[in-house]
């Protein structure tokens, strides 16, 4: 019955919700100035994060502190609602798979309120595409948020983080900030993990049955620009993620 009940709160909210957000950007768009249009986009992004974390029994336990912009975060990555979690948490444009895009609704808001730059796995071009788009979001101060795994870990600590996004940050002169999510606490604490070859549609069914879960943000160190390449850049970041998920695992 909940999952019944929380599904449809959910659909209640983002069918107007998108209406409206549509509307409002096309407006801003035309209109507004690309600063406030970009502020308005963000706003926007979070509001709607806050507002489904709260729908699906989110409890989000931020540690650490987010560095300025420009930026590259690099996270872990355990399901779609790591998106939810960090969206709510502050402004940034994610780097997401392609066929985020065509999922009803929340693709509609990964393309306009989150700014998301797509990538088509094992396609090249697309990753040539991406690394540019990259560069150039960093080198205009935008925050980028990604998941260097490039898929959910499911029940695995971590997957390999990969380099090639690294390379982008190197490019740029950016800062990068690793951080570390875990999922601690409440009955959804184990539900919330996707299975490796779960789909959105399958695992929003076994979630929602969950009344709460506890999810922790920890904002690590941020990693300033320097003679590494990109392998050992991702090495570095991996291994701070590491060592604040033991951590974590063992203070709940």
């Amino acid at each position: 019955m909940r999952r019944v009940f929380r599904a449809g709160m959910v659909v209640v909210f983002l069918l107007p919700a998108s209406v409206a957000a549509a509307t409002f950007l096309a407006v801003m768009f035309r209109a507004a100035p690309r600063g406030a249009y970009r502020r308005c986009q963000a706003w926007l992004m979070r509001r709607w994060c806050r507002v489904i974390a709260r729908l699906v029994g989110l409890r989000i336990q931020v540690r650490g502190e987010p560095w300025a912009q420009p930026v590259l975060v690099a996270c872990n990555h355990k399901s779609w609602l790591d998106i939810i979690a960090l969206g709510a948490t502050l402004p940034g444009a994610f780097v997401s798979k392609g066929e985020i895009a065509n999922w009803p609704l929340i693709g509609f808001f990964a393309r306009s309120g989150g700014r998301t730059l797509f990538i088509n796995r094992g396609e090249l071009r697309s990753f040539q595409d991406l690394g540019g788009n990259l560069i150039g979001r960093l080198k205009d101060g935008e925050r980028v948020i990604f998941f260097p795994e490039g898929t959910v870990s499911g029940d695995l600590a971590l997957l390999r983080f990969k380099p090639r996004l690294f390379a982008a940050a190197l490019a740029a002169r950016c800062t990068v900030q690793p951080v570390a999510l875990a999922y601690v606490g409440g009955d959804g604490a184990e539900l919330a993990p996707m299975g490796l070859e779960e789909s959105f549609g399958a695992h929003c069914v076994r979630f929602l049955g969950a009344r709460r879960t506890e999810i922790v943000i920890d904002f690590l160190p941020p990693i300033e620009p320097g003679t590494e390449n990109a392998r050992t850049l991702a090495r570095a970041v991996q291994e701070q993620v590491a060592r604040s998920i033991m951590k974590l695992s063992h203070t709940h």
